[in-house]
């Protein structure tokens, strides 16, 4: 019994991937032609998007990974502990404070 079943399912498997093959094919048998070598108009040179990326990296723009997802703005000032706990009242009374990893950015 074992093998019957076993030998219906490797059958029933092979027509499966038969006839998905069957329908997957690209019409006409061309391969895609594509625009490989064509630079559209305003399209940043090589040499502009490393330019871009160094200059990212150096103003703390750039950020890898899932952990500094947004990345964070720079502080020009610096703020007292009073500015700093009127900002955290203020944004738990409007629902902007979140804690833990869950509701991270915040929703509005």
């Amino acid at each position: 019994m074992k093998t019957l079943a076993s030998a219906a399912l490797i059958s029933l498997a092979a027509l499966s991937a038969s006839a998905f093959a069957s329908s997957n094919v690209e019409p006409n048998n061309i391969p895609f032609q594509g625009v490989y070598g064509q630079v559209e108009p305003g399209t940043p040179s090589r040499a502009q998007v490393v330019q871009e990326l160094q200059q990212a990296k150096a103003n703390g723009q750039y950020t890898f990974g899932e952990l500094d997802y947004p990345p964070a703005q720079a502080q020009t000032t610096s703020l007292t502990r009073e500015q700093v706990r009127e900002e955290l009242a203020k944004a738990k009374a409007n629902g902007e404070y979140t804690f833990g990893e869950l509701d991270y950015p915040p929703h509005n």
